[in-house]
């Protein structure tokens, strides 16, 4: 007896369609293991499609992005040289601490938010 084969909504159309492309993936034998105890979902079909269809892809990185990332660490090997000379933190040091995690964090905001963006033209 064949199954039956349920008709699915297109993740991108909203459309009900049936599921006809098969996709072969090969692992070895360790592998098969670790994917099997990594899986989430009733089905290894349903976790896979799910993982791979709802996760957002690694962009390539933007190389201004690694300049400033650079420059904030050199900004933070100055300050612990000025900590280490002195043996003491002051409202000034901490100031520029507060200050380069802030721009951390919007940096790594925006370098997200332009990954979800190119991810979300490529779909």
């Amino acid at each position: 007896m064949k199954p039956i084969k349920k008709h699915i909504k297109n993740h991108i159309t909203g459309a009900k369609e049936q599921r006809k492309i098969e996709l072969t993936l090969r692992v070895n034998a360790y592998e098969h293991e670790l994917i099997k105890k990594r899986q989430t979902e009733k089905t290894m079909s349903r976790w896979l499609r799910n993982l791979a269809l709802k996760s957002t892809p690694i962009a390539i990185v933007n190389p201004e992005l690694i300049r400033q990332i650079g420059r904030i660490g050199s900004n933070l090997n100055q300050i612990t040289k000025h900590a280490n000379i002195d043996k003491q933190l002051d409202k000034q040091v901490l100031n520029e601490i507060t200050a380069i995690r802030k721009l951390m964090h919007e940096l790594i905001d925006q370098n997200l938010e332009m990954a979800r963006r190119s991810a979300d033209d490529d779909r």
